[in-house]
C-alpha cells in the first residue's frame, strides 16, 4: 500500500518544496542578493549536504569520461541554467507570473519525450499544448494581462526555465547511467551546476560574500541549499519509480504552492487575465498527462 502511494507522496513534497523555494527566491532577489551568485550557493550548499549523506553511505561518484558528460548536462540543464534564469527574472516579474510559466514544464517535456522517442503522438495531449499556448497568450497579448511593472520582455525570458527543465528531465530519464542511485546522481548534477554557476558568477559578477556575516537573508539561502538538495533526491526517485511524463505533473503543485504562499506573504494580486491563463494552462497540463497509464515508464539508456 505504500508503495503505490509512494510517487503521489513525492509529488506532493515536491510541489510544497518549489512552491516555497520560488517565494524564498523572490524575498533573497529583493534584498539585492546577485542571482547567479545566489544560485550558485544555493546549490553548493545542497551539493555539499548530499556529498556528506553519500560519505555515511560509503557511496562514491562514478567519474568517467561518460559519466562527467552526463553529469554536466545534465546539472546545467535541469538545474543551473533554469535556477540561475529564474532567480533573475523574479528581479523583474511576481511569483504569479514565474508560476504560470512553470506551470508549463508538462506540456514541454512532453514535446521534448516526442522529440527523444519517449513517447507517442496522441490528440487529447496535442489538445493540452495548444490550451497550454492559449494560456502563455492570454497573459502576453492584452494591454493588462501583467500589471505595468512588470517587463513582459522578462516574462518572455522566464520561459527559459521550464524549457530547460524540461529538456533536463527528458536527458535524465533516458540518459542516466545504471550504477547511478538517486543520491548519488543528485550529488554530481549539484556539483556539476554549482561548478558551472561559479564560473559564471566571478566572470559577469562579483560573487555574493555569504560567509562575510550572518543574516537572515544568508539563512534563507542555506535553508534553499537543504530544500533543493532533498528536491534533486526526490527529482531522481520520482523518476525511476513513475518516469518523466509522471514527473512534469509537479508544475500544477508548484503553482498551485507558489501562488497560494505569495498572495499570503507577498500580497500579491493578479488580473483576470493571468487566471484565465493559469485555468487554460492547468486544463492543458490536465490533457497531457491524462493518458500517463497508456505510455511505458522511460528506462534509462547508456549515455554513450
Amino acid at each position: 500500500m505504500g508503495r503505490r502511494y509512494l510517487p503521489v507522496m513525492i509529488l506532493l513534497l515536491l510541489g510544497l518544496i518549489w512552491g516555497s523555494s520560488t517565494n524564498i527566491a523572490r524575498y533573497v532577489a529583493e534584498a539585492g542578493v546577485p542571482p547567479i551568485s545566489y544560485a550558485f550557493w544555493a546549490l553548493c550548499i545542497g551539493a555539499i549536504l548530499l556529498f556528506v549523506v553519500n560519505l555515511f553511505r560509503r557511496q562514491t561518484i562514478p567519474i568517467s569520461l561518460a559519466h562527467l558528460r552526463y553529469y554536466a548536462i545534465a546539472g546545467m540543464c535541469s538545474s543551473g541554467i533554469p535556477t540561475a534564469n529564474m532567480f533573475l527574472c523574479l528581479n523583474h516579474i511576481s511569483v504569479g507570473a514565474m508560476s504560470l510559466v512553470l506551470a508549463t514544464v508538462p506540456i514541454l517535456t512532453y514535446l521534448f519525450s516526442l522529440a527523444a522517442g519517449l513517447e507517442q503522438v496522441h490528440s487529447r495531449r496535442a489538445a493540452g499544448i495548444c490550451l497550454g499556448l492559449a494560456g502563455a497568450l492570454f497573459v502576453i497579448l492584452p494591454d493588462d494581462g501583467l500589471p505595468q511593472s512588470q517587463s513582459l520582455m522578462w516574462f518572455m525570458i522566464a520561459f527559459i526555465t521550464p524549457l530547460g527543465y524540461a529538456c533536463g528531465t527528458v536527458f535524465t530519464a533516458k540518459y542516466r547511467p545504471h550504477d547511478v542511485d538517486a543520491l548519488v546522481g543528485a550529488n554530481a548534477m549539484m556539483l556539476a551546476s554549482a561548478t558551472f554557476l561559479f564560473v559564471v558568477a566571478v566572470t559577469v559578477e562579483d560573487l555574493y560574500p555569504i560567509w562575510a556575516r550572518m543574516s537572515h537573508i544568508n539563512d534563507l539561502i542555506v535553508i534553499h541549499g537543504a530544500l533543493s538538495a532533498t528536491a534533486f533526491t526526490l527529482f531522481f526517485v520520482l523518476l525511476r519509480v513513475a518516469g518523466p511524463v509522471y514527473f512534469s505533473q509537479v508544475a500544477y503543485l508548484v503553482t498551485f504552492f507558489g501562488i497560494a504562499i505569495a498572495m499570503i506573504v507577498f500580497g500579491e494580486r493578479y488580473s483576470v487575465w493571468l487566471w484565465l491563463a493559469l485555468a487554460l494552462t492547468v486544463v492543458g497540463v490536465w490533457l497531457v498527462n491524462s493518458v500517463q497509464k497508456k505510455t511505458p515508464v522511460v528506462s534509462a539508456e547508456p549515455v554513450d
